[in-house]
């Protein structure tokens, strides 16, 4: 078990939000309740460090996790136009949280995505998918203390691809070591899948 796990907080919790806490616009809460398999509870920001949740960040709502990739672009495509975000934000996939703002990075600043075990700090992340990002478009689907799943809008051609490959080993080297096995191996699957699913154990 990763080190991590013994100081991180559950994010949600089972209650049903007080709406009263939380700024989020009407439409913003119709789309949810429309939408919503089950009751709106609180989403906080992740506190790795203490035994307490963070500052109340959002909305999380439960959803089956064959349904959960599905439900969140759903979401992310009517709530962009009244800026929201929408993502998965545990790594069953059975929760989905949603977050006032435009920029998808800030879903990043929320889960406080790192990878603290090889000295990379959510900063480094949010600088180093930034930078794929304006080479590579993408949208973020899913992310949480360890991990984070992006989408491809346009998949890289080979070429650039097995560059960013070499790129992704070096920065997350869980993802072959862990996982893929080679380099190859993470290229056919980002091919297959047309995503990335970054983790630090």
């Amino acid at each position: 078990m990763s080190w991590k796990k013994l100081f991180s907080f559950g994010k949600t919790q089972e209650k049903e939000l007080n709406l009263d806490e939380i700024d989020f616009s009407e439409e913003a809460l119709t789309i949810l309740k429309t939408n919503s398999p089950s009751k709106l509870m609180p989403l906080y920001k992740t506190d790795l460090f203490f035994d307490k949740p963070g500052e109340l960040a959002g909305i999380c709502i439960k959803t089956r996790k064959e349904e959960s990739e599905h439900f969140v672009l759903k979401l992310k495509e009517e709530l962009r136009e009244i800026s929201y975000q929408a993502f998965i934000c545990d790594y069953d996939h059975k929760e989905i949280g949603i977050i006032k703002g435009t920029d998808q990075f800030d879903i990043l600043k929320v889960q406080q995505t790192n990878g603290d075990n090889y000295d990379i700090s959510n900063e480094k992340i949010i600088s180093k998918l930034k930078f794929w990002h304006r080479r590579f478009p993408f949208i973020i689907i899913g992310a949480d203390y360890d991990w984070v799943e992006i989408s491809f809008l346009i998949m890289p051609k080979s070429e650039e691809l097995k560059v960013l490959a070499k790129e992704i080993a070096k920065f997350c080297p869980d993802i072959v070591e862990q996982g893929t096995g080679t380099i190859s191996g993470l290229i056919e699957e980002m091919k297959e899948t047309g995503k990335l699913f970054l983790w630090w154990d």
